[in-house]
């Protein structure tokens, strides 16, 4: 019994030597999404986002694809610089804040 219980034993940890050297390391989630050097730290922290969905003006919840909010404002009926800003995200913490830029690029 003792020897059938050694025999596994060096068997599972041959098996997590094995796995540990020939697994791949970081796979499990997509460059982009692990990726932070197109936002700013200050950015991650931050709870929502003012961006760009389907050509409209849209606010999301920080790291979610589909927005909170749409307006009727596209991106293209804006200047360039805000544009540019629009296109990386204008990150801010509270709902008031968000409110406000949403103000101010859509009226």
């Amino acid at each position: 019994m003792k020897k059938l219980m050694a025999i596994t034993g060096s068997i599972l940890l041959l098996c997590v030597i094995v796995t540990s050297v020939y697994a791949p390391h970081g796979t499990a989630v997509p460059p982009e999404k692990t990726e932070i050097s197109e936002m700013s730290k200050e950015a991650v922290k931050e709870k929502y986002r003012l961006s760009v969905y389907e050509r409209k003006v849209a606010a999301f919840e920080n790291g979610k694809d589909y927005p909170i909010y749409i307006s009727d404002v596209y991106v293209n009926s804006l200047p360039e610089t805000d544009r540019q800003l629009l296109e990386k995200g204008i990150y801010v913490s509270d709902r008031k804040s968000l409110n406000r830029l949403i103000e101010d690029y859509c009226s």
